[in-house]
């Protein structure tokens, strides 16, 4: 019996398989705008915004990369609406660099409180993680060939220590 093996694949291209269907649904060209609020929207918005979908013109499509002039509409607090709205094009400009071509055209802001309770908002609480922490689990790491998986493991690593999550875990 010959046995085939299946070469390793990255974490990224099987999550984007599986998120890919749903942001389609939801009209969200790329999950990333989904992924990192703060890089979307910056760091204090972040906190009072979230993307609620893509809303792209008729006959348009989602997988050609000539189609323009989409709309983000952008849910946000009361408080952050009219700050959004300063800063709009470059949100613009910031989703159109993290899809990859130059799908959105327009930016609609919906207030938190019409549709939703303001409670209900995603609460982002991603804070620059520390350089000496990342650096110190990187070495911690068994030797990898692959030196963005052994970066991306640090990252992870950091904001566990940092949130706390393994805390109260008894050792193995």
């Amino acid at each position: 019996m010959i046995q085939r093996r299946i070469p390793p694949q990255h974490l990224a291209d099987l999550v984007t398989t599986l998120v890919a269907p749903a942001c389609r649904k939801r009209g969200v060209a790329n999950a990333a705008l989904l992924l990192d609020p703060a890089e979307l929207f910056g760091e204090r918005l972040a906190k009072l915004c979230a993307v609620e979908r893509i809303s792209w013109p008729r006959g348009s499509r989602i997988d050609r990369a000539d189609s323009t002039g989409a709309t983000l509409v952008v849910e946000a607090r009361s408080g952050s609406a009219l700050t959004l709205q300063h800063v709009a094009p470059q949100v613009i400009e910031r989703a159109n660099l993290i899809i990859g071509w130059p799908a959105i055209s327009r930016l609609r802001i919906v207030q938190a409180g019409r549709r939703r309770d303001a409670t209900q908002m995603r609460e982002t609480t991603a804070k620059p993680l520390d350089g000496a922490t990342i650096s110190a689990i990187e070495a911690e790491l068994p030797p990898l060939s692959d030196q963005k998986l052994k970066t991306a493991l640090a990252r992870l690593g950091a904001s566990v220590r940092e949130r706390g999550l393994s805390a109260g875990r008894k050792e193995p």
